[in-house]
């Protein structure tokens, strides 16, 4: 009944690829995340097309912040602001959640000065009412297990940013769309890629749904509070803002970590930083059937159920 395109058809693909070709990275020393990591991830370099709405997040073509580098030099670059445990959880979607995520990746460079070591965007579910046993929300999968569009959810990405920093990023994220509200996929219908925003507080949250209604009303587009369960957005504009507490966000599979889009490849080095993170423990696999595959990759056994990244995320897949 609802168009499934390109990402869900691509994401199949990819899933019986990583069974086969993904191979943990050297093992990392673990650190504190307020402290840089050294490794392979460092002098990282993404081909990034020349997008409007990039170019107005960035405030030119290119910019480099550490030593992750987009394009060509920038000689503006943000003040560095590492995670910290005092940051707040947003999360974003406007379509396919792989597209979202590298978006969400130069935003943090850009407003954060953060690089490949210091990254917090995780692609997964939210929006809806409903959950999987044990609290699981999975991609289409051939079990039909916790399937996130049966429960109502979509794809988004979460961000871990300073509160003082949360209308840069919402304004970052009105720029995905275009200049006339519509997302950068739109091939992709339903409502697993409708436009979702979601705030400590929700729409009571003052400060950042002024930043957002003005921006998105520039584009035609119209803001109301998220209910769980909503059809797609794409022809009425709509963005649904949820509170994180009442619509808390559920990390994703492994194997869609920093994936490329299907019109863009954002480089190995990107790539390769589903490996690292997965290795230092800020990602690990999931209990859902799409990540089975990789279960038993890494020598430590399946991190989703070893209990160290309960907290900050509604689910054992990512710590804070």
């Amino acid at each position: 009944s609802k168009m499934r395109v390109a990402c869900k058809v691509a994401a199949m693909s990819a899933l019986v690829a990583s069974a086969t070709s993904f191979m943990p990275t050297p093992a990392l020393t673990t650190a504190p995340r307020e402290h840089v990591m050294s490794g392979a991830v460092t002098q990282l370099q993404m081909s990034v097309p020349p997008l409007a709405s990039r170019r107005a997040l960035l405030g030119s073509a290119a910019v480099i912040a550490g030593n992750f580098c987009l394009g060509e030099a920038s000689a503006a670059t943000a003040a560095t602001r590492l995670p910290s445990k005092d940051d707040v959880l947003i999360y974003v979607g406007a379509g396919c959640f792989w597209h979202v995520q590298h978006e969400m990746t130069v935003a943090e460079q850009a407003l954060l000065g953060r690089d490949g070591n210091s990254f917090t965007a995780v692609a997964g579910y939210a929006g809806g009412n409903k959950l999987g046993k044990d609290g699981k929300v999975c991609y289409h999968n051939m079990a039909f297990d916790s399937d996130y569009g049966s429960f109502g959810h979509t794809e988004v990405v979460a961000v871990q940013v300073p509160a003082d920093a949360v209308e840069g990023f919402v304004t970052a994220y009105v720029d995905l769309f275009d200049k006339s509200g519509v997302r950068h996929d739109p091939q992709d219908q339903g409502g697993e890629y409708r436009s979702a925003l979601g705030l400590p507080g929700g729409v009571k949250n003052e400060k950042s749904m002024r930043v957002l209604t003005e921006a998105a009303a520039k584009k035609g587009m119209t803001v109301v509070a998220g209910k769980g369960d909503e059809g797609d957005t794409l022809r009425d504009r709509t963005i649904f803002v949820y509170d994180t507490t009442q619509f808390p966000f559920h990390a994703g599979e492994l194997y869609h970590q920093y994936h490329n889009d299907m019109t863009e490849n954002y480089g190995k080095k990107y790539n390769a930083l589903r490996d690292s993170k997965a290795t230092e423990g800020a990602l690990a696999i999931s209990k859902c059937p799409g990540d089975a595959k990789l279960t038993g990759v890494f020598a430590s056994g399946d991190f989703a159920s070893s209990g160290i990244f309960d907290g900050f995320f509604q689910d054992k897949s990512v710590n804070d």
